[in-house]
């Protein structure tokens, strides 16, 4: 059969297609924004100077009725008889015009104040408007994914092993450590095809390589799916050794024997060299210690070190693609350890941690992971002086 991809690279390389297209794609859209901001703001500014010489002609418009109604009334001032007869019919006519002309100044102003103030008035009901639909297609989203992990069985994805089109599935009972990542679009789709395909392939290798961004900790991923393998019974071992690339290239495979039967998770594996991992791949075969190797690292060095060293490509089938996960995606692994930790919370607590993200590197999950359970053992220590076990978070525990 026909692999979907030839060689791991091929694979990344396709991720990092995609990622920059479309991060090209949100620029231009971003400059035509821009461009629509700077145009709207000239056309702003026209409609306000061809306003203001309008403002302007009522002015010598009014004044010009006062002069002419003088001169008429100083003639009936030497003619005492018709004094009676002209003052009636030109006193009201003169005072109807004189507050006619004081007060269209203040009503011009009291309509500019009114017409600030029904822009204003817009803008905020504009912004209360975007607000309740992004919280409605959060909603709408949130409902579509739950629908999609319902009807999982209906969705078909590429066996990485076969390259043929199978039911996509869904996680495993068993693994528990795992189901924290599932409400996050393609790494949840990655995580249910490789752990059933390795489920239906146990002859073939277990191997697993973790994409992240630069900055990006992904250790604790690594870590959960050694602990959900052990669960699954696809180790024999819960034993976990952890290593970053540049120790690994220094130390001698002997201190990896007691880890027969379980997995060895790689830091920064970009940076191992070629030599190094040829060896850790031929001690971790059955027949020798028996373990799983899980690489994590960032795309483009994992790219670079496919690329060159294309021989071991082949056992790394499985390729988890974390590097989009944004301040969501990240809220939906912090509601899902809670819960996977037994701890409960309300919103105010994840408001709250939404606001520490912004101290981390954007998708750090082992940072993220760490302050929770922080958060967690201050909980449980307030619960102690209190003499409660509630393992209820509060806001002062972040």
């Amino acid at each position: 059969m026909k692999k979907p991809f030839s060689t791991a690279y091929d694979a990344i390389k396709k991720l990092i297609n995609n990622f920059f297209g479309k991060k090209k794609d949100e620029e231009g859209v971003q400059e035509g924004a821009e461009a629509a901001s700077a145009e709207a703001a000239a056309a702003e500014a026209a409609e306000e100077k061809a306003e203001e010489p309008v403002k302007e002609e009522p002015a010598p418009a009014a004044e010009a009725p006062k002069k002419e109604e003088k001169k008429p009334a100083e003639k009936p001032a030497e003619k005492p008889a018709e004094k009676p007869a002209d003052k009636p019919a030109k006193k009201p006519a003169e005072q109807a015009k004189k507050p006619a002309q004081k007060e269209a100044p203040k009503k011009k102003a009291v309509s500019k104040e009114q017409e600030e103030q029904k822009q204003y008035e817009a803008e905020v009901k504009r912004r209360a408007e975007r607000a309740a639909r992004r919280e409605r297609e959060e909603k709408k989203k949130e409902a579509a994914q739950a629908a999609r992990e319902a009807y999982n069985n209906e969705k078909t994805a590429t066996d990485p092993v076969t390259g043929e089109e199978i039911p996509l599935g869904s996680l495993p009972e068993e693994a528990t450590y795992l189901k924290k990542y599932m409400r996050i679009p393609t790494t949840s789709d990655d995580i249910i095809v490789a752990i059933n395909s390795i489920i239906r392939h146990p002859d073939m290798p277990k191997n697993i390589v973790i994409l992240g961004r630069n900055g990006f900790g992904t250790v604790k991923v690594g870590e959960d799916f050694a602990r959900s393998f052990y669960e699954l019974g696809i180790v024999k071992s819960d034993k976990i050794a952890k290593t970053k690339a540049k120790q690994l290239n220094k130390m001698s495979l002997d201190a990896l024997k007691k880890l027969q039967g379980g997995c060895l998770i790689i830091e920064n594996a970009g940076l191992v060299s070629f030599d190094k991992l040829v060896e850790v791949i031929r001690d971790s075969q059955p027949q020798n210690n028996d373990y799983v190797v899980i690489l994590t690292g960032e795309i483009d060095s994992l790219a670079n070190f496919f690329e060159e060293n294309g021989d071991i490509v082949d056992q790394f089938i499985y390729l988890i693609d974390i590097h989009k996960i944004k301040e969501r995606g990240m809220m939906h692994i912090a509601r899902g350890y809670g819960k996977e930790k037994g701890y409960k919370a309300e919103k105010p607590v994840f408001d709250r941690l939404k606001e520490s993200l912004k101290t981390m590197e954007e998708g750090n999950i082992d940072r993220f992971v760490g302050h929770l359970d922080e958060v967690m053992g201050r909980c449980d220590k307030r619960e102690a002086e209190d003499g409660i076990s509630g393992k209820e978070i509060q806001t002062n525990d972040i």
